[in-house]
């Protein structure tokens, strides 16, 4: 086993630590775990190995920080950082901290032992022998960082979907390059956000952030307002005035509703993005300039092209990375805390006690064609007739407090339906015990659901159930299943 390459488990959860060493191990690793900071960073300086899993949080430290110092240490190790919390700064953290990945529990051994191929293909391109311990930066006596000491993580983006993890990896990856973004999403769904985030999280972030709705200037004024003009270039231009690029130099520029420029506008976006130049109306003076360019849209920037109402040239260079935002209705789980969000943000001179839980149904059960946009609004347009009071189902929006507008499943009442399901067993005699007989068929059913839902594909049923993997396949063989 000494020449086998080796993989070090970080991770407070015995858990993941049992079913890495045995996963890896059959497949011919040298695997190590630890399940605290301390340990963690011992182990690694001693060992050096040729691959980390990392966890986020530990019960004695920062994961991130140790990540800090297992690069200072060996930067020939690969660190793939792992948490049930992918939330944006962890993302950008650990990006910034050059691990090689970020993973999101509940995790899959199948994908995690590609993204351990990977690294070990990286690794053997950056490094074609192993290095010795004098190439290894830091010296592996240095004190270790405080353990005890986070740093403070600013408010972000409210949600913890899958589908809103996603976009915070996107983030968090092109955050620390320079490539032109385009946000795609329906309207509400947040694109400035992300654009600001982007900003935020960049080398450009000490540089203005710029946003511009392209939607929003008369066709005959978004080339003078984009790119300035001089003096005289046409009536009224009775002094030279720098454009919305000018001004974003050495920052981020955000065109918002970018499917909405005339084609004069977009043939110069174009020759701006080829050779970082822009010239003011009236003026055949090029003027570079350090401008990061974000956009977003919510029309089918492709269909535009193929009808010809977009250059098909311009949309290849805005969209090197895409992200696309899931509407509010994909990520239920994210209501309620966007709601308790936004109305601690409201602030009120009396304060709010809280949404009853009567009206938090009736936010869960909409369906939220506005978005993250209607959302917010709804919570104020609440919070304002409430009059300082607890939000009730009667302080909600029309179109919130009218059943029509409530998706199916909230008006079939599922906890009158469980509660009938569970008030069944109580007449039958019950074999092996009320909780066996009423979970199994409930548990089996769910499961069933699931794979039907992802076309049979175990591991995405079981990130729809968040269970592990593994947890999936031993249940079903429990439920006779497996075949």
């Amino acid at each position: 086993m000494a020449d086998s390459p080796s993989i070090l488990v970080v991770d407070d959860e015995d858990a993941i630590c049992f079913a890495f060493e045995r996963y890896f191990s059959a497949r011919g690793f040298a695997v190590r775990t630890e399940q605290t900071f301390r340990g963690g960073l011992a182990t690694f300086e001693a060992w050096r190995p040729d691959v980390v899993f990392l966890d986020v949080r530990l019960g004695d430290g920062d994961g991130l920080a140790a990540l800090e110092r297992m690069r200072a240490v060996y930067s020939a190790a690969a660190v793939i950082v792992i948490s049930a919390f992918g939330s944006l700064e962890a993302v950008t953290r650990a990006v910034r901290g050059q691990a090689f990945d970020f993973l999101v529990k509940p995790l899959d051994l199948d994908r995690a032992s590609v993204v351990v191929d990977q690294a070990l293909a990286s690794r053997a391109e950056r490094f074609p022998s192993r290095p010795g311990d004098a190439a290894d930066g830091a010296s592996a006596d240095r004190a270790a960082p405080d353990a005890s000491v986070s740093p403070t993580e600013p408010a972000q983006f409210i949600g913890s979907s899958p589908a809103m993890r996603e976009v915070f990896l996107r983030i968090g990856k092109v955050a620390v390059t320079d490539a032109n973004v385009l946000i795609l999403g329906q309207t509400g769904t947040g694109k400035e956000r992300v654009a600001w985030a982007i900003h935020e999280h960049s080398s450009r972030s000490a540089g203005p952030f710029v946003p511009v709705n392209c939607g929003a200037l008369p066709e005959n004024l978004v080339e003078s307002e984009l790119f300035g003009y001089v003096r005289g270039a046409f009536t009224g231009a009775d002094a030279d005035k720098i454009g919305r690029f000018e001004v974003a130099d050495s920052g981020t520029l955000f065109l918002d509703e970018v499917g909405e420029l005339p084609p004069a506008a977009q043939v110069k976006l174009l020759r701006f993005l080829d050779n970082r130049s822009i010239e003011r109306l009236g003026s055949v003076a090029s003027i570079p300039l350090d401008v990061r360019v974000l956009a977003a849209t919510n029309r089918d920037l492709p269909e535009e092209c193929r009808r010809g109402r977009f250059r098909s040239d311009l949309f290849y260079r805005l969209a090197v990375v895409q992200i696309a935002l899931p509407p509010l209705r994909e990520r239920p789980e994210d209501v309620l805390p966007l709601a308790d969000h936004f109305l601690r943000q409201l602030n009120p001179p009396r304060g709010l006690a809280s949404v009853h839980a009567s009206a938090r149904k009736r936010l869960t059960a909409y369906d939220w064609p506005g978005n993250v946009r209607e959302l917010q609004n709804a919570i104020q347009h609440a919070a304002i007739i409430a009059g300082g009071g607890t939000i009730l189902p009667d302080h909600l929006p029309q179109a919130l407090r009218d059943d029509q507008y409530l998706t199916p499943q909230a008006n079939s009442n599922a906890d009158d339906l469980l509660q009938a399901y569970i008030r069944s067993f109580s007449t039958l005699p019950v074999e092996g015990g009320l909780h066996t007989a009423a979970v199994t068929p409930l548990e089996r059913a769910l499961i069933l659901h699931a794979l039907a839902k992802t076309g049979g594909n175990q591991s995405q049923a079981a990130e729809l159930l968040g269970l592990h993997r593994n947890t999936l396949r031993n249940k079903l063989k429990e439920l006779g299943l497996d075949t």
